[in-house]
């Protein structure tokens, strides 16, 4: 059955209004200064990486221009909250770290009773699992339309095999882990993601979208 416009429409205000409400609840947060979104998806990007990134990976990945990101990486370095230094690999460039006085502002902003984390209490296993699984599409979507670029999702990633393991209850296969593992376990930010080729990718898609693709 295909989707009516009306009813994409009310997809598109569902999460329009979460949008709204991250936005707002990432200028807000006890024993936290404002923080835009821009500065607040800055150091959650920088706590998963553990070497750090250039201002243009990290940019890619929020989908900002390089004017804005250098706006807000001088606001955090103020704040103590990032360092820089020179990148091993390429003495012109630099590496964007988060300092220990950033890593507890993160630690603050990922607490589970704040923000959109807040909300996902509530909701029960399967209906998470869900979420992690239409995330990884619009993360694929937005990469493709040329929105964003560099992020980590299992989905596109050379590792990954959709319904391959032949087991409902863990259908999915990380090959770089060697184990079969369920879609509540999707990553949306996977460290270990290695981008795959083009057509390896869009195969590696048309069965992930398939909702009869474990029973193959």
């Amino acid at each position: 059955m295909s989707i009516t416009d009306r009813q994409r429409e009310q997809a598109v205000a569902g999460l329009e209004q979460l949008a709204f409400l991250a936005r707002a609840q990432a200028w807000h947060g006890e024993g936290i200064p404002s923080l835009p979104p821009t500065q607040a998806g800055v150091l959650r990007m920088l706590a998963a990486t553990e070497h750090g990134l250039r201002a243009r990976q990290i940019a890619d990945r929020l989908g900002v221009s390089a004017a804005s990101l250098s706006d807000s990486l001088k606001t955090l370095e103020s704040r103590g909250w990032i360092r820089r230094r020179a990148d091993p690999g390429d003495g012109r460039a630099a590496l964007v770290n988060l300092s220990a006085l950033g890593r507890r502002q993160v630690a603050r902003l990922q607490h589970p009773q704040r923000g959109l984390a807040s909300l996902l209490h509530g909701l029960p296993e399967a209906d998470v699992a869900a979420l992690l699984r239409v995330s990884q599409l619009l993360v694929a979507e937005a990469q493709q339309q040329g929105l964003v670029t560099g992020l980590r999702t299992c989905l596109g990633c050379r590792f990954f095999r959709p319904y391959a393991s032949g087991n409902a209850a863990r259908p999915h296969v990380c090959a770089f882990l060697g184990k079969p593992f369920a879609e509540i376990d999707l990553r949306v930010d996977c460290a270990e993601r290695e981008p795959a080729d083009a057509v390896a990718a869009a195969a590696m898609h048309a069965r992930f979208q398939r909702v009869d693709a474990m029973t193959d």
